[in-house]
C-alpha cells in the first residue's frame, strides 16, 4: 500500500507541475502514463500483474502465494488466460491438499476455484469466439451451430468445476448461468445440462416475431476489435452517405474513422483524418458547434476511474476537409474531471450550440459538472454556478452517468435531465427559465414537483415521444453498481421468475409537465442493466424502440443485450432473441442509422469490456424491414436556428387506414451512451400518404409546413426555405 500511495502521489506532482502550453497529445500521452497505466487503477491489468510478480520476488515465502493469487486475476483480466490458468491450479491443488505455505483468508481461498473456472470459460472463449469468429452466431444466446466451439477443452473443463459448484451450493446462480451457457457452446444445451440446473429455453422467447437482423460488420471492415467506447454514424464530409466513428477507452488506443464509400464498402481514414494521436474516450458527442455546416465532435475520459479520473476531454473540431484538430484548449473547454457523459442544445435559443457535461463525483472528490456557453466565436465560457446548475457539492455529491436535454413544458426552451449512479439519491430535473431582462438564462431543479422524484441508481437516459402525443417523454435505465457482487444472479432470478432486488428501468410518460412512471403498465418495469443505450425505429411503424447494450465491469458477468418493441406506444415487447440481439459480451455505445440509404434503421454496436482482456468485435445489424412499412427521411439545415438543427421539433401527419395520424421527432442523437445520426429517419407504418410535415425549429422557434411531400423519399430541408429538395439517394448493397 505504501508504494501505491508513493506512486500516486508522485503521479499528482508530476501531473499538475505540467507545461501549460503543451499539446493535447502530450497531454493525453501524460495523463495515460501518470493516471491510466499506473498499479493503483484496477483496470490496468498488465502494469499490476507485472507489480504483484514483482512484490512476490521479494516478498517472505509465507506471502508468495497471495501476491501469485492477486497475479493470476490481473493476467486472467490481462487477457494471459493460459498464465493465468496455470498459477490458479497450482493453488488450487495446493489448496486442497493443505499444502499453502501462508493461510489465505476465506474469501481469498474460496475466489481460486470460480476463478479458475471463469480462466476456462475465457480460454473457450479466446480460442473460439475471437480466433474463430462467427458474427452471426458467436457468443449470442441462444447459441446456435455457427457459434459452438470447435476447441471444446475451456468449455468443457469450466463445466466440470461449475457442476462442483452446484453441488456444494444449488443457489449459486452465477455458476448457474455459466454452466448453461458452457452447455450451449458445446451444442449440449438444453439436452445436456442437468434438470435442477437448467435455465429453460423458454425464457429466452420473444413477445414478438421480429424478423432477424444480421450483423455485417465483419463483411464491411467495421468489426473494430477493441474495449469499451463511443459510437457515432454520421454524415462527417457531406456526401449524404453516413460514416462511422469509434473509441475505445483505453489510452493505448486511438479513433478509428471510416468514410462510406457509397459502393457497399468503408475505407478507414484514421490517420488521413489527423486522429491517430486523438486517444482514449469512453463515449463521444457529435454537434456542428461553429455552424460550418460540417459535424465535430466532443470526446469523453476519464469515467469509472474516482480520484485517477481527472482526465481531459476533446473537441475534434472538422475541418471540412477530410482532416479534423484537436481544438479544447482554444475553445476554452479543457477540464479535469471524470465523465462519459454530454449533452448539446442550444439552451439560450442564440443559434449557437452549448455544452452540458455530467461529471461524476463522490465524496471527498468533487467534480461538478459544467455548462459552456457557445459565445458563436469558437469558444465557450463556463457559466455552470451563476445559472443554477452546480450539481455537486461536498455535502450532496452526485455521480453523473447520463444526461439527456429536451422540451419537456413544451415552452420552447431545452431542459436537461440527470441520471445518477447512487442508491438513496434521485435523479434530477433541471427546467430551463429562459433569459432575464439581460438575456442571460437560468435553470430550476425540479424534478420532485414534476413528479421524478424517486430514489433510483441508473445509467443511459434519453428524451423522446414514446406514445406520439407531442411531449417528450423520459427513458432511464436502472443500473446499481457493486463492488461485491454482479447482476447475474438478479437476471437469473428474473429470467426464472424469483424476487430478485435489481433496480429496473423506467419510463416516464410525461403529461404536459408532469411525470408519471409507466413502466409497469407498458412491461418495462424489467432488469435493464444497460451502459450504452439508444432508441430508434426497428420495423417503420413510426413508433420508438429500445436497444439496451447490457453488461458491468465483472469478468463474470456475460449477459445478453436486450431489446424492446413499442407496440404502438401500448407496451414494449420483448424482441431480443427473434432479432439476434441476444449477445452476451459487454455491451456499449449504441447508434441507430440508415447507413445502405435504404429507408430503415440498422443498428451499430460497440462492444468490450474495461479490462484489457475484455475485448470484443463491434457490430452492425442489417435491419431487414425497408419493404414492409414507409418512411421519410430528412436532413435539417438551421440558418437562424442552429445549423444542425438539434433540438428542432419534427411532425409528420399522414394518412393511415383511413384515420390521419401524427408521428413526432425530435433532432438529436439519441441516447446518453452512443450517438444516432442527426438525420432523421422517420418510420410511417403503412401510412398511404403524407399530409403535411410541420417543423418547428430550435432556438429560433420558427415554424414551417411542407406539404406534397413524397413517401420513401430522402428530403433536406433548410429554414425559411419554402420548398423541401429532394435528395437522389439510391440504396446501398451491404
Amino acid at each position: 500500500m505504501k508504494y501505491l500511495l508513493i506512486i500516486a502521489l508522485f503521479s499528482i506532482l508530476i501531473f499538475v507541475s505540467c507545461d501549460d502550453k503543451e499539446t493535447m497529445p502530450e497531454l493525453l500521452e501524460k495523463t495515460a502514463e501518470n493516471q491510466f497505466f499506473v498499479p493503483e487503477n484496477i483496470y490496468a491489468s498488465s502494469v499490476r500483474a507485472a507489480y504483484f510478480d514483482s512484490i512476490s520476488q521479494v516478498a517472505p515465502k509465507n506471502q508468495k502465494e497471495r501476491y501469485n493469487l492477486k497475479k493470476a486475476r490481473a493476467l486472467l483480466y490481462a487477457g494471459k488466460t493460459e498464465d493465468a490458468i496455470t498459477i490458479l491450479e497450482n493453488l488450487r491443488e495446493a489448496s486442497s491438499n493443505g499444502l499453502l505455505l501462508y493461510k489465505l483468508d476465506a474469501h481469498e481461498e474460496e475466489s481460486i476455484g470460480p476463478l479458475l473456472a471463469l480462466a476456462y470459460m475465457r480460454l473457450g472463449e479466446q480460442q473460439n469466439c475471437i480466433h474463430h469468429h462467427d458474427a452471426s452466431a458467436s457468443c449470442i444466446i441462444p447459441i446456435k451451430p455457427n457459434g459452438f466451439h470447435q476447441v471444446p477443452k475451456g468449455s468443457r473443463s469450466a463445466i466440470k468445476l461449475y457442476e462442483e459448484f452446484l453441488r456444494q451450493n444449488s443457489h449459486d446462480y452465477n455458476s448457474r448461468w455459466l454452466l448453461n451457457i458452457a452447455y450451449m457452446t458445446l451444442g449440449e444445451y438444453p439436452e445436456g445440462v442437468p434438470e435442477k440446473w437448467l435455465i429453460p429455453e423458454s425464457v429466452f422467447e420473444s413477445d414478438y416475431p421480429l424478423k432477424k437482423f444480421e450483423d455485417i460488420a465483419p463483411e464491411l471492415g467495421l468489426n473494430v476489435n477493441e474495449l469499451s467506447g463511443g459510437g457515432i454514424v454520421d454524415d462527417f464530409n457531406n456526401d449524404h452517405l453516413l460514416d462511422v466513428l469509434v473509441s475505445s477507452w483505453s489510452p493505448s488506443d486511438n479513433l478509428r474513422y471510416f468514410i462510406n464509400n457509397g459502393d457497399g464498402t468503408f475505407t478507414e481514414k484514421t490517420k488521413s483524418a489527423g486522429l491517430e494521436l486523438v486517444t482514449g474516450g469512453l463515449n463521444m458527442v457529435q454537434a456542428d458547434y461553429n455552424n460550418d455546416g460540417f459535424l465535430d465532435v466532443f470526446v469523453m475520459r476519464g469515467a469509472w476511474m474516482g480520484t485517477l479520473g481527472e482526465h481531459p476531454n476533446s473537441l475534434l473540431k472538422n475541418n471540412g476537409d477530410g482532416t479534423f484538430t484537436d481544438v479544447t484548449i482554444e475553445a476554452g473547454l479543457l477540464s479535469l474531471h471524470p465523465t462519459q457523459t454530454a449533452t448539446w442544445a442550444d439552451f439560450d435559443n442564440d443559434g449557437w450550440i452549448d455544452l452540458f457535461i455530467g461529471n461524476e463525483s463522490e465524496k471527498d472528490n468533487i467534480h461538478p459538472c459544467e455548462f459552456y456557453r457557445n459565445n458563436g466565436d469558437g469558444t465557450f465560457s463556463n457559466l455552470t454556478s451563476r445559472i443554477g446548475l452546480t450539481v455537486s457539492t461536498n455535502e450532496k455529491p452526485y455521480y453523473v452517468k447520463g444526461v439527456t436535454s429536451g422540451d419537456y413544458n413544451n415552452d420552447g426552451w431545452m431542459d436537461i435531465y440527470i441520471s445518477t449512479l447512487q442508491a438513496s439519491s434521485k435523479n434530477l430535473l433541471f427546467l430551463n427559465n429562459g433569459t432575464d431582462n439581460n438575456g442571460n438564462i437560468s435553470f430550476t431543479e425540479a424534478g420532485s414537483t414534476a413528479g421524478l422524484g424517486e430514489e433510483i441508481s441508473s445509467f443511459p437516459t434519453w428524451s423522446f415521444d414514446y406514445n406520439n402525443d407531442g411531449w417528450m417523454d423520459i427513458f432511464v435505465a436502472g443500473y446499481r453498481k457493486s463492488d461485491f457482487y454482479t447482476i447475474v444472479p438478479d437476471i437469473i432470478k428474473e429470467y426464472l421468475g424469483e424476487r430478485n432486488n435489481a433496480e429496473t428501468m423506467r419510463l416516464y410518460k410525461n403529461n404536459k409537465g408532469t411525470f408519471t412512471d409507466v413502466s409497469s403498465k407498458v412491461g418495462l418495469k424489467k432488469i435493464g442493466y444497460a451502459m450504452g443505450a439508444n432508441y430508434g425505429d426497428l420495423d417503420n411503424d413510426g413508433y420508438p424502440d429500445i436497444y439496451l447494450s447490457t453488461g458491468e465491469v465483472s469478468y463474470e458477468s456475460i449477459i445478453p443485450n436486450r431489446v424492446f418493441r413499442n407496440n404502438s406506444g401500448n407496451e414494449f415487447q420483448d424482441v431480443t432473441t427473434a432479432g439476434g440481439f441476444g449477445h452476451i459480451q459487454k455491451g456499449h455505445a449504441v447508434s441507430f442509422s440508415d447507413i445502405d440509404n435504404d429507408g430503415d434503421q440498422d443498428i451499430h454496436v460497440v462492444m468490450g469490456g474495461a479490462y484489457e482482456g475484455d475485448k470484443f468485435f463491434n457490430s452492425l445489424y442489417l435491419n431487414p424491414y425497408q419493404s414492409e412499412n414507409n418512411w421519410i427521411s430528412l436532413k435539417l439545415e438551421g440558418i437562424i436556428a442552429n445549423r444542425a438543427a438539434i433540438g428542432s421539433k419534427i411532425e409528420v401527419k399522414v394518412m393511415e387506414d383511413g384515420r390521419i395520424r401524427s408521428i413526432f421527432h425530435t433532432i438529436s442523437s439519441g441516447g446518453s451512451f452512443g450517438c444516432s445520426t442527426l438525420r432523421a429517419q422517420i418510420g410511417l407504418g403503412k401510412a398511404s400518404e403524407i399530409q403535411q410535415v410541420k417543423i418547428k425549429w430550435a432556438g429560433s422557434g420558427n415554424s414551417q409546413v411542407f406539404q406534397d411531400l413524397n413517401l420513401n423519399t430522402f428530403y433536406k430541408i433548410i429554414e425559411n426555405k419554402a420548398e423541401a429538395e429532394e435528395l437522389d439517394l439510391n440504396p446501398i448493397s451491404l
